[in-house]
């Protein structure tokens, strides 16, 4: 009787102590997701690798503004073209909002060729910078989806949805409308540029991972990485040094520095909000 009865004593000392600790752990998340804005650096080491275009592949840049394409992926770009494939960026629109059109294409131009793209590969749609949302929609899409038709890409890079930058929500929601009703299927990654929580810190951190904000981690989808050798991120850092025109707004030098990391980061086009 005594050892039926200590054995009972022992199973709810196990049964306790297990609740304990998942409050313990759950109270520990829950701290955690309450004061940090982004997931741990460790976290980095969990994430997938995203899958690179080789020899024989082309992979299309969405880029809603001169800049977009180096802050976001220039990495991805660089290390593309070391693996043979064909990169071709769409610049959608002019960058002309402070009257600084020639300036802007030329440091696009100059920073694309850092990070090896050949200029016949760069496509000026000439939208208005900061207009998109005024712009007839249709008209919008089908342009989009003409570069899709022309060039028949393997992987496709375009803005989250989830951006905050306006242009850059209506450019995502075209790509991923475009996508939905394609019958081919292809591998699309999203990037994140501006958003209040990301990247985190805002500032020149070279030595940190850049990692997702936890409001846009998802039960449907997941985000991919992309490590950076040390010449990959110098190269990267060099071409968004041709941004003269960015870099002398101390708030745009601070978000486009930010993005001077270890890594870049993807959401998978199925991941959607």
């Amino acid at each position: 009787m005594k050892k039926l009865y200590k054995k009972i004593i022992d199973n709810r000392k196990i049964k306790a102590f297990i609740i304990i600790t998942i409050l313990v752990v759950g109270a520990g998340i829950f701290w955690y997701v309450r004061t940090n804005p982004v997931m741990p650096q460790l976290t980095i080491y969990f994430l997938n690798n995203v899958e690179l275009p080789e020899r024989g592949k082309t992979l299309l840049v969405f880029s809603p503004h001169p800049d977009d394409e180096t802050i976001a992926c220039g990495g991805y770009i660089i290390e593309s073209i070391k693996r043979g494939a064909e990169v071709k960026i769409v610049l959608i629109t002019d960058g002309d909002k402070h009257g600084l059109k020639d300036l802007r294409y030329s440091e696009f131009k100059t920073a694309t060729s850092i990070l090896g793209v050949p200029v016949d590969n760069l496509i000026f749609l000439n939208y208005p910078d900061g207009k998109l949302e005024k712009q007839n929609q249709m008209e919008l899409e089908r342009a989009l989806q003409n570069q899709i038709d022309i060039h028949q890409p393997d992987i496709i890079l375009y803005p989250h949805p989830r951006d905050n930058h306006r242009d850059h929500i209506i450019v995502g929601n075209i790509i991923e409308k475009i996508l939905a009703s394609s019958s081919k299927e292809k591998i699309a990654y999203k990037y994140l540029i501006h958003h209040n929580l990301y990247p985190y810190p805002k500032k020149y951190t070279p030595d940190m991972y850049l990692l997702m904000p936890i409001k846009l981690i998802t039960s449907n989808g997941g985000w991919e990485r992309l490590i950076l050798s040390e010449e990959t991120k110098n190269l990267k850092q060099k071409a968004l040094g041709a941004y003269k025109t960015q870099l002398k707004n101390p708030l745009l030098k601070n978000l486009i520095e930010s993005f001077i990391r270890e890594n870049e980061l993807f959401a998978l086009e199925d991941c959607l909000d």
